[in-house]
């Protein structure tokens, strides 16, 4: 009945996918794939609508993420490579090199230790690194970070109004279906009247002709 349509449904290739899990044999090459049956779990998005909803939003909102998620990459490599030319000397494990400055970078993204265990050790030895961390921070945290936020509110609430206008629709055209077959109706039982009139005016003509 659904054929291909089955496939293109997202969430349909999902139950599939969970259900082909689950029967994967206890024994063999593939036996590891049998942890993954707790995914079934997930089975519950695809029930309570308004997780479909937050999911559907976070899905759609993938695209303008991955955007700022470069923008973050590049903000990330700029102070990275700042940090480790200007700290990596007197703090190597901290910034002794780029994966190490932007691992230290990151933790300083989400304000974890980063005054106490960072900033202040390394403004021991340079007072104005202040004047890195604090832009860093300002950047980093509190405008990308809320870049995020923002555009996952936009496309969740973009992704509702899509299905609640989706939805509408299909009303309206259960209501005009509806609307046509009452219409067809009518007339179908206009012309049986129409009919009806007929047979009982020839009905009345010939038995007065009779009287006659």
């Amino acid at each position: 009945m659904h054929r291909g349509a089955f496939f293109r449904d997202p969430w349909s290739v999902f139950d599939f996918a969970v259900v082909a899990i689950a029967l994967v044999p206890a024994s063999g090459p593939f036996a590891v794939l049998r942890a993954l049956r707790v995914l079934r779990v997930l089975r519950v998005l695809t029930i309570v609508p308004s997780m479909r909803r937050v999911v559907g939003g976070l899905l759609a909102a993938i695209p303008g993420l991955g955007s700022i998620a470069a923008v973050l990459g590049l903000i990330f490599y700029v102070f990275g490579v700042i940090a480790t030319k200007l700290f990596g000397d007197s703090f190597p494990e901290w910034f002794g090199h780029l994966g190490r400055s932007l691992y230290t970078l990151f933790q300083v993204m989400t304000l974890e230790s980063w005054s106490m265990g960072i900033s202040r050790p390394v403004m021991e030895t340079y007072p104005y690194a202040w004047a890195f961390f604090v832009p860093f921070i300002l950047i980093a945290t509190f405008t990308m970070l809320n870049l995020f936020i923002g555009i996952i509110v936009s496309a969740m609430q973009s992704f509702t109004e899509d299905e609640k206008a989706t939805t509408i629709a299909a009303v309206d055209e259960a209501r005009e279906h509806i609307e046509a077959d009452l219409h067809a109706e009518v007339r179908a039982l206009r012309g049986e009247i129409a009919e009806l009139r007929a047979l009982l005016q020839d009905q009345a003509a010939s038995g007065s002709g009779r009287s006659h």
